[in-house]
């Protein structure tokens, strides 16, 4: 353990005041894309009647654009590194809404593939350098705070995507869910232009062509396979070989990236331990928050027959619990260090989700809620906690690798818990009508998921990511 004396001498001084017109600047950057990536979900059953394709087929619109998120996070870091922070930001804002524009004036389902992948390309540009942003203009003594103010939006987004999406349908059509991007993302153009400063790296090296390809490959495959996880859209054998076949790519990625000096996704990224665990462990706790705006809905509408607005309204307490976490967060880790928080939350989180399953038809709504909330606030500590602590010790000139990086295991994992939590519902129920047993057992696997995320937070030393915790042992 670092003493205080140890940890006095090696503070940075006192950092200027926080800007903290930066942190919302990019918070709305990740509001727009939260909400895209869920406004839709209740959309689908209209945008199939317009363009005259089943219900199932519209499953592309959501998979297209995963994959090319996927595909182009990677590179994120390197464009950011070559032509400035700010403009990539800018820019990525620009695409996004292109391509949101595009969508919204699609006629065919192939159209509104195509303007999914330019709204892919844009978000995949836009989250991971709008964190990079943030970890290059705050000290890492402030980046707890500006975390914490980033992060609540992106968590608001998904949870307000199905209420507005089905409020804009209804009331006026599913096009305008994808023109409500435009001013927002107007406005967060002229405001970070304004705001934003500019922080250039060292000019950085030649891009790496080959390895781009041999990971957009692994991981498209990858996203695919996960996004079709429990959909039964393509049949078991398929699935099956898709995924052999991205972890194949994957390897082969490994052992090129291990001969090169400069790979477009540098895994010795993970030799820092607390990189590392932020992204892997961290990964494990992502996943499975990642399955309760998933089963929360259907377990609410399906199993106890709620309307989607009553399950949107109750659902919605899980994203406030979060918001009035955030005060607390730098608290808890300056007060317990990194370590102790996690060990704790990993436990109380993986109980909070087993205890979903505890949950029947005659359970009060309020009680549902109030459990909810509860649940948000766990989750929050933790989620903003692993943000922070994975830059904790990556040296300046390596962030843009790292932010890449973190983005991408973020996305990844994100889709592997509902993809899981779908493949448990499909496999335990059979073929047969989902019942609220299902559940109950699909919830205990997922918090034992959750709670393996442990053995890799054991690893921290209690003065892991002091930096930016604040930390100081037993005499903090």
């Amino acid at each position: 353990m670092v003493a205080e004396t140890e940890v006095t001498k090696l503070e940075p001084p006192p950092p200027a005041k926080l800007p903290l017109i930066v942190p919302f600047v990019v918070a709305g950057a990740f509001f727009m894309d939260g909400l895209d990536s869920s406004i839709i979900s209740t959309s689908l059953p209209q945008m199939a009647g317009d363009f005259s394709v089943s219900p199932p087929a519209m499953s592309a619109a959501i998979t297209s654009y995963l994959i090319s998120l996927a595909i182009f996070i990677p590179i994120s870091g390197w464009i950011a590194d070559r032509f400035g922070a700010r403009h990539v930001f800018c820019a990525a804002i620009a695409i996004f809404t292109l391509g949101s524009v595009s969508c919204g004036f699609s006629e065919t389902l192939l159209q509104l593939v195509a303007g999914r992948v330019v709204q892919g390309f844009g978000g995949a540009m836009m989250t991971p350098v709008g964190r990079l942003i943030l970890t290059r203009v705050f000290p890492k003594n402030q980046l707890m705070k500006a975390m914490s103010y980033y992060m609540l939006p992106g968590m608001l987004g998904p949870t307000m995507g199905p209420l507005v999406g089905g409020f804009i349908t209804t009331n006026f059509s599913w096009h305008w869910n994808f023109f409500i991007n435009v001013p927002i993302g107007v406005i967060g153009i002229a405001v970070a232009l304004r705001f934003i400063p500019e922080v250039r790296m060292p000019r950085p090296s030649a891009f790496d062509l080959t390895g781009f390809v041999i990971i957009a490959c692994g991981l498209g495959i990858a996203q695919f396979a996960l996004e079709n996880l429990g959909r039964r859209t393509i049949n078991d054998v398929i699935e099956t070989l898709l995924l052999i076949l991205a972890g194949g790519i994957l390897l082969g990625y490994a052992a090129y990236a291990a001969r090169r000096q400069n790979p477009v996704l540098d895994l010795r990224m993970f030799r820092s331990r607390t990189f590392s665990v932020a992204v892997l462990a961290g990964s494990l706790i992502r996943a499975g928050i990642a399955t309760v705006p998933f089963l929360l809905p259907l377990l609410l509408q399906v199993g106890f027959g709620l309307n989607p607005f009553q399950s949107g309204l109750i659902t919605f307490l899980n994203t406030a619990g979060a918001m009035s976490m955030r005060a607390w967060v730098a608290y808890l880790v300056r007060r317990f260090g990194f370590r102790q928080v996690f060990l704790a939350g990993a436990a109380l989180n993986s109980s909070l989700m087993a205890g979903f399953a505890l949950f029947d038809i005659s359970t009060p709504h309020l009680l549902i809620a109030g459990y909810l909330f509860c649940f948000g606030v766990l989750r929050s500590a933790q989620m903003i906690g692993m943000s922070a602590l994975a830059y904790s010790d990556v040296p300046p000139e390596e962030m843009s690798k790292a932010t890449s990086i973190f983005a991408l295991g973020q996305r990844l994992s994100q889709s592997l818990g509902v993809g899981l939590s779908a493949m448990l519902l499909s496999v335990i129920s059979g073929g047969a009508a989902i019942t609220v047993g299902n559940f109950k057992i699909v919830f205990v696997v997922i918090a034992l998921l959750m709670l393996s995320s442990a053995i890799g937070f054991r690893r921290l030393k209690p003065e892991d990511g002091w930096q930016v915790s604040g930390y100081k042992g037993d005499a903090g």
